[in-house]
């Protein structure tokens, strides 16, 4: 009898994994989608080690799972080639042998894919070291056609990452180009893709993909002052320009040439100048001129971006001394954001904030202001080299930008928050202005993943500037302590955390309603079951109630103690927030508690019972630090 066809085949090119290959079993096994309809194919690529071994043990216990072995071939080509002529899936995801799927990814893309009809579906990625990457491509939300619109960008970043129709890549022969050294495979691969696709498709209302930053990639063995890195780069451009040399594909080659230009040339030139050797500088300098003259004319100049034109001029008329100056005067731009405003209004997190750039000093950024224009303001040899136009910047101040998102500090899932931003000048001397963006966002906590509720995690807030090119990433810095929140009797708190940012605690993972709450010191309200404490500084937003698992602790300990618990309610509604605890209550002094799935939290609140009985509450500082959650809790809590 025959196997019934999967929905997808994930393939996954294996050398050295390690123990991480246990992140992509893990991710897999955890799939909303039943097993039975999907499969996985690993390849190793010759491991030296007992990879294949390993790979073996995990699919004697995975009807779903293939493993095979390859000679080492040096670069994940070919075994994502031979994955894709193994497999049987409608559909082909590529995963990395280190990294992991959110527990919906599979189910979600099989179903937008025919929804969709896409040959070629790029899904929301995450990354845990950056927290907006991929962003960018998935601010308009879910496409069904991009070819429609002609938006190549939005496939960017160009990571193989993506889902693929199996039978359209077999037979238009797309494949990655093999060998043991092939840098930007990946979008040799998808530029090939989106040229011969019918349909191309984008997924941005569902996570699917975390690439765990680790430092390791093999693109970072080439470097600008190679003749290698050139060669290569020669080859991709010269592919891109032949690929999508159709009139229906103009606008898309320009787009994609552009970018590459920009990213791979004028952006790793400056960098790569810093320690050169002549010999170096030489080969830099001409083979980025070549690229130039033979792919970026001249008209395009104003599509590089601004802060780039003078870079691209520098190039043309061959003074590596002054791209070398212009890095360093660029480099050390760095984001600042600042939440002025902070409140809950209709039960979402009001936010007003400030971003600026600041230089190497942490001043602000700034630019010159004369006779009306605004200029970029550079040494003056500098300057003298540059034709007016690259640096008149005037009527390209509105399109700096500013966009403020929240992001899952343990699942590293970032979401765009809705938000209204003007652009100011903002005087620091007097001919010079810095560029201010001022923006209001709105955090709905039952809207903010797509429409959907956010998890009942600690989210973060983030922000990025966008300008021309020109990316920077800073969190949302904040002055205020807490603001906890009961919504339809859900628990929130808004609170500055040990960096001095602005963070959401949607699960009591890390602060509590209670402890924020601010219960009063004093005799406590007892009633026939238990004890109530009403929360004066927890702002209610809808009738509802939530329960809570409080742990009476010895109050000189917050970590340990026994195992018993007290059922609790947390309650919101017209009387206001109130926490109303059942339970047989201790004699002795405690602290109270609060578990969550993750942790139990302590807190600063002690209820002694008196001789008679009477419950009576005070405030004692903790002994030793609460409970830190998450990849970054040490820095974030």
């Amino acid at each position: 009898m025959a196997q019934p066809t999967p929905k997808i085949t994930v393939v996954v090119a294996a050398y050295c994994p390690g123990p991480a290959i246990r992140r992509v079993i893990d991710s897999l096994d955890a799939q909303t989608l039943p097993q039975d309809e999907f499969e996985t194919i690993i390849v190793d690529d010759g491991s030296p080690d007992n990879t294949f071994g390993q790979l073996q043990a995990l699919a004697a216990t995975r009807p779903n799972l293939t493993v095979t072995t390859i000679e080492n071939s040096g670069w994940p080509s070919r075994p994502r080639n031979i994955g894709t002529s193994l497999a049987r899936g409608e559909y082909v995801l590529y995963m990395d042998h280190d990294d992991s799927l959110y527990p919906d990814a599979l189910r979600r893309l099989a179903e937008f894919a025919r929804q969709s009809g896409a040959d070629l579906l790029s899904p929301k990625e995450s990354k845990t070291s950056d927290a907006w990457w991929g962003m960018a491509s998935l601010a308009d939300g879910n496409t069904s056609d991009l070819k429609a619109d002609d938006r190549i960008t939005r496939l960017l970043p160009m990571v193989p990452h993506k889902l693929y129709r199996r039978e359209f890549l077999l037979a238009n022969n797309i494949a990655f180009p093999e060998g043991r050294r092939m840098l930007w495979e990946d979008v040799f691969f998808n530029i090939e893709a989106y040229a011969k696709a019918r349909r191309v498709a984008i997924l941005a209302d569902t996570p699917v993909y975390l690439w765990h930053g680790s430092g390791a990639n093999n693109s970072k063995t080439y470097a600008p002052t190679d003749t290698e890195f050139w060669d290569r780069l020669e080859e991709l451009m010269a592919f891109i320009d032949r690929t999508l040399s159709t009139p229906e594909l103009a606008e898309a080659r320009r787009a994609i040439l552009v970018h590459q230009y920009r990213e791979r040339v004028l952006r790793r030139l400056g960098q790569s100048l810093l320690n050169a050797s002549e010999a170096g500088t030489a080969i830099a300098m001409s083979r980025a001129q070549a690229i130039q003259q033979t792919y970026i004319s001249p008209d395009w100049d104003s599509y590089i971006g601004a802060l780039a034109r003078p870079r691209t001029h520098l190039l043309r008329t061959q003074r590596p001394d002054l791209l070398l100056m212009l890095h360093e005067t660029l480099a050390h731009i760095n984001g600042s954001t600042i939440a002025t405003g902070v409140a809950w209004e209709d039960g979402a997190l009001r936010i007003e904030a400030t971003s600026r750039w600041l230089d190497a000093e942490g001043r602000p950024f700034t630019f010159l202001h004369r006779a009306g224009r605004v200029l970029m303001r550079l040494p003056e040899e500098l300057a003298a080299a540059l034709p007016p136009e690259a640096l008149d910047l005037t009527d390209l101040v509105d399109m700096f930008s500013l966009t403020i998102g929240v992001r899952a500090r343990a699942e590293s899932i970032t979401w765009q928050l809705p938000a209204e931003t003007t652009i100011a000048l903002e005087p620091v001397g007097d001919d010079t202005v810095s560029i201010v963006a001022h923006t209001v966002a709105r955090l709905d906590p039952r809207t903010a993943a797509y429409d959907r509720p956010l998890a009942q995690t600690v989210w973060d807030l983030t922000s990025i500037t966008r300008w021309h090119g020109v990316n920077r990433v800073s969190a949302v810095g904040t002055r205020i302590a807490s603001l906890p929140a009961l919504l339809s009797g859900a628990p929130a708190v808004a609170y500055r955390n040990r960096a001095g940012n602005l963070s959401v605690d949607l699960g009591q993972q890390l602060r509590s309603v209670v402890s924020d709450g601010g219960v009063p010191a004093g005799p406590v309200t007892t009633t026939a079951t238990g004890f109530e404490l009403a929360l004066p500084r927890v702002q209610v937003f809808g009738e509802g109630q939530s329960e809570l698992v409080v742990v009476p602790r010895g109050v000189a300990v917050t970590g340990q103690g026994d195992d018993s618990v007290l059922p609790a309610t947390l309650i919101g509604d017209a009387a206001g927030a109130r926490l109303v605890v059942t339970g047989s209550v201790p004699r002795r002094p405690f602290r109270l508690g609060f578990r969550s799935p993750t942790a139990t939290l302590a807190s600063d609140i002690v209820i002694t019972s008196g001789a008679t009985g009477r419950l009576k509450l005070d405030h004692r500082p903790l002994q030793a630090p609460k409970r830190r959650l998450g990849l970054f809790g040490a820095l974030h809590s």
